[in-house]
């Protein structure tokens, strides 16, 4: 399915914050916490929500574990190598040249884009073990997903309504 590694980018970037361009524009001195990612307690709970979530919802069987088990720690890893990028950056900031915060960020983008391709691979090969009912659900879930983080960037804009 084509628009299925769009749907995992989008799910990727709901695991990590990204750097937003208007928070760039806002001041030119951001603090480091402006781009940190959330409390690692936090940040680590939401994740494991959606992971279980995602497990329930899609009534993984005791035979698609081991693919599963891929799957959510492929997202885990994703999700713990961009914190530690994030963290280095924030403890960068403060002494960065505009030239290398801009290199940086397309660094952590540049990484970003690899683990979606982690993450598209892992769930391809969960997907393939799905019964056609699981894939119906996953299908459903992704397309929703995706409207929902595109309303809430839509509603997220000056001015939106």
């Amino acid at each position: 399915m084509k628009t299925m590694p769009a749907l995992l980018a989008a799910m990727l970037l709901a695991t990590a914050p990204a750097l937003a361009p208007a928070a760039l524009a806002q001041s030119a001195e951001p603090s480091p916490a402006e781009h940190a990612p959330a409390k690692p307690d936090t940040y680590h709970a939401s994740l494991d929500q959606r992971i279980n979530s995602m497990h329930q919802r899609l009534q993984i069987t005791p035979d698609q574990e081991t693919v599963w088990n891929a799957f959510a720690g492929t997202m885990r890893n994703n999700a713990d190598m961009i914190e530690q990028a994030y963290k280095k950056r924030a403890s960068q900031l403060n002494t960065m040249t505009a030239p290398e915060n801009l290199q940086d960020y397309a660094q952590i983008e540049q990484d970003r884009a690899q683990n979606i391709q982690k993450l598209s691979a892992s769930f391809d090969a969960l997907y393939a073990q799905l019964s056609d009912q699981q894939k119906k659900t996953a299908d459903t879930m992704f397309r929703r997903y995706y409207v929902n983080r595109a309303q809430a960037h839509h509603h997220a804009k000056p001015g939106a309504k």
